[in-house]
């Protein structure tokens, strides 16, 4: 069978058992223009590694590609479409994974402070806009396309809640927001109907371009940031790779809300649960990747262990 149909037939599949299944075409399409018309049964592991390497240094990306690939093999060697799979036995060694940087309160203010700087006479709306996403993806910890998918109905202001709709897990969670929070998205909901096209009425993109009114797009709102952060002097040292992203406020909900149950003598095993669930995980283990040690959570759970293995220190 040719390459180009196994693929498509595989895609097809992977979709009717439910799977949304975007990034994984994209990668195994691309592979079809990198590898040209041919059966899939005659692939060479060279043109497989080709593939796998691109023309840059080796990263990350080498990983996800080769896992997509290994699955899309064995589908095609369970149906009989190849004898084996043309992979590489051995992976090249890859980048140190990024670790997520955890900004402090400082930064925090520095960047919101820094928003003023991007309004223009074009978009007088946008530094309310990218303020008011820094504190909702600080405040909920939600992943920034739940964020930008937002749309006007989704934030229910009276009910201090808001519906994240069709998420990485397929699902729609609800997201409560604190007191302080919902005050500052009914401040920027007033001012976006007031100011921004709504080309959809209440369904109309919460956060909004000023031209239509349609939803801003993630690149846009990551070199947004990326000139917030440089302006802010928010960064750390390695490259541009290694320099603090808007995914990190995600990383830095989970690791505050942490520190505050210690702080506060909680129960933080009993209401990890809670937490995964408040993240949109579907269970505890991708929530363990967001608690990355600090000397700080570190001091914490040092000082709660301490209480537990000698209580009479601090009862006296």
């Amino acid at each position: 069978m040719n390459l180009h149909e196994a693929v498509e037939a595989y895609i097809a599949l992977k979709r009717a058992l439910g799977a949304r299944f975007d990034s994984q075409a994209r990668v195994l399409r691309a592979f079809c223009r990198s590898v040209g018309e041919i059966d899939v049964a005659n692939v060479k592991p060279d043109a497989v590694l080709a593939f796998l390497a691109g023309a840059g240094p080796i990263t990350n990306a080498w990983k996800q590609k080769a896992s997509v690939l290994r699955s899309f093999y064995r589908y095609a060697v369970a149906r009989g479409l190849s004898v084996s799979a043309p992979l590489p036995a051995v992976a090249p060694k890859f980048p140190p994974t990024r670790m997520p940087h955890i900004y402090t309160t400082d930064e925090l203010k520095r960047l919101l402070a820094a928003t003023e700087i991007l309004d223009t006479p074009k978009a007088s709306l946008r530094a309310l806009g990218f303020r008011t996403l820094l504190l909702l993806l600080y405040g909920t910890g939600m992943r920034l396309n739940e964020a930008l998918s937002l749309t006007l109905s989704d934030v229910d202001l009276a009910n201090l809640l808001i519906t994240v709709r069709n998420t990485k897990f397929f699902k729609t969670r609800l997201v409560p927001t604190g007191s302080k929070l919902t005050r500052e998205l009914a401040y920027y909901a007033r001012q976006r109907s007031q100011m921004l096209p709504m080309p959809s009425g209440i369904g109309s993109a919460f956060f909004a371009t000023a031209r239509s009114g349609t939803r801003w797009h993630w690149v846009v709102a990551e070199e947004l940031f990326r000139r917030l952060r440089q302006y802010a002097g928010v960064g750390r040292e390695g490259g541009a790779r290694n320099q603090p992203c808007l995914h990190d406020l995600r990383h830095t909900a989970a690791q505050h809300r942490l520190i505050a149950w210690y702080q506060s003598g909680c129960d933080v095993q009993r209401l990890l649960p809670q937490l995964a669930t408040y993240l949109g995980h579907v269970d505890l283990n991708s929530t363990q990747y967001y608690l990355t040690i600090t000397p700080e959570l570190l001091c914490e759970a040092n000082q709660r262990f301490a209480r537990y293995a000698q209580p009479e220190q601090y009862d006296a």
